[in-house]
C-alpha cells in the first residue's frame, strides 16, 4: 500500500506563512522532571517506587499537555496547526 505523504506534510500555505518563524524561550523542558525537582529525594532513595513515582509523572505530564492542547484550540491568535504554545 502506497504511503499517503499529503496527508503529512503542512500545507504550501502554513508554508508561507510561517517561513520566518523563530521560536525561542518557549518554556522549561518538564517532561520526566516534575517529580524529581518537585520532591524530596526521600523519595526516590527506594528503587521499588520508582516506578509508581513514573506512572504518577507520566499522568502529570499528560494533564499539562492536555492543558496546552486546550489553550491552543482556544486561541484566537494562533493557527490550529501550531505546536509552539507555551
Amino acid at each position: 500500500m502506497a504511503r499517503k505523504l499529503y496527508t503529512i506534510r503542512q500545507s504550501y500555505l502554513y508554508q508561507a506563512k510561517h517561513f520566518n518563524d523563530v521560536f525561542l524561550n518557549l518554556g522549561y523542558d518538564y517532561r520526566g522532571k516534575i517529580m524529581k525537582k518537585g520532591t524530596s529525594p526521600e523519595l526516590w532513595a527506594n528503587p521499588l517506587h520508582n516506578t509508581d513515582y513514573g506512572l504518577i509523572e507520566g499522568m502529570v505530564t499528560f494533564l499539562l499537555e492536555n492543558a496546552k492542547m486546550v489553550k491552543k484550540w482556544f486561541s484566537i491568535a494562533h493557527d490550529k496547526n501550531t505546536m509552539n504554545i507555551q
